[in-house]
């Protein structure tokens, strides 16, 4: 079953699941087991979109067939689960157009809806960059998702954000459907959500649902999930919670759960090895990552238990 573009983004409102990639400690090879068990408890959760990502799902730790299997796997295990579901995969971080339309040609061949598209090159124009998904677009049928994160500067200095009328130009081309707001700056995100929630689903990032519930009434259908990512139905809840107005509930969840979790832990020692090790704690798969990226040592990872044994999360994810 091929979803149509109106499905797709019909189906991409509210949580957006990221995938993160888990390993086999001993073998840093990718423990598949413990990624289909994860994907089928987000399922069992209500997770209706799934997301493999460049940095949650360590892309930089791949080589890129490991990318295209990575990539694979996900799809059809979704798939299989559910036929409306949406996949998002993407292409890696670093590579010429020549090798996004190959990543994307086998998007398509592995049953995704979406590639998602980050550009990592330094960035001199918006014409180098509206040309590189001109290209894309041109070569194959496959929908993209622009991963919208600020550019490194061709000139030098500081990374630049991608211009709002580039941004504008892009979503005139029929195939790129959603954008990954990643910018993490409030003006500049208003600015875009106003610029292409007609054409373009939003998914925003950064802020979890905190930062979609600034720009959810200005026409932003999404967010990349924060906590939902260790324990799914915590996102699932709430955004049934946020449909049926429960604010009381929506409430208690950022309050006691989303902004404890973030100030006490990932404050403390990072994103990417705290979320690792709150996915160990929660039994879906081991803390352990690929080198260069080195996991929470014992004593780290039992603070970051303790802080999470503090906070009402099977209370919420019971209600």
């Amino acid at each position: 079953m091929k979803l149509t573009r109106d499905q797709i983004r019909e189906t991409i409102k509210g949580p957006v699941f990221s995938i993160l990639t888990p390993f086999v400690p001993d073998t840093e090879e990718i423990d598949y087991p413990a990624l289909g068990n994860y994907i089928e408890a987000i399922h069992n959760a209500g997770g209706k979109v799934f997301y493999v990502m460049a940095y949650n799902s360590r892309y930089c730790q791949l080589d890129w067939d490991e990318i295209k299997e990575l990539n694979a796997f996900v799809a059809r295990k979704v798939k299989e689960l559910d036929q409306t579901h949406v996949v998002i995969v993407g292409d890696p971080t670093h590579c010429s157009t020549k090798v996004t339309i190959e990543f994307a040609k086998h998007a398509q061949e592995v049953g995704a809806d979406l590639i998602s598209l980050i550009v990592r090159e330094r960035f001199y124009s918006e014409e180098q960059i509206y040309r590189h998904f001109e290209m894309v677009s041109e070569a194959t049928d496959m929908n993209i998702l622009l991963h919208e994160m600020p550019f490194l500067c061709g000139f030098g200095g500081p990374s630049v954000q991608w211009p709002v009328s580039l941004l504008d130009r892009l979503a005139d081309i029929p195939s790129v459907i959603a954008v990954k707001e990643d910018a993490k700056d409030d003006d500049y995100s208003a600015q875009v959500v106003e610029a292409v929630k007609d054409r373009m689903s939003v998914i925003v990032s950064g802020g979890d649902q905190t930062q979609w519930l600034q720009f959810v009434d200005q026409g932003c259908q999404s967010w990349l999930i924060g906590i939902g990512v260790f324990e799914p139905k915590l996102a699932t809840n709430f955004y049934k919670w946020w449909l049926e107005g429960n604010k009381e509930l929506c409430d208690r969840v950022i309050n006691e759960v989303q902004i404890p979790f973030f100030e006490r832990a990932v404050k403390r020692f990072g994103w990417h090895l705290v979320i690792k090790a709150a996915l160990e704690i929660r039994g879906y798969m081991s803390r352990h990552d690929r080198m260069p990226l080195m996991p929470l040592d014992d004593e780290q990872a039992a603070e970051i238990r303790e802080v999470m044994e503090s906070l009402p999360i099977d209370e919420m994810i019971s209600l």
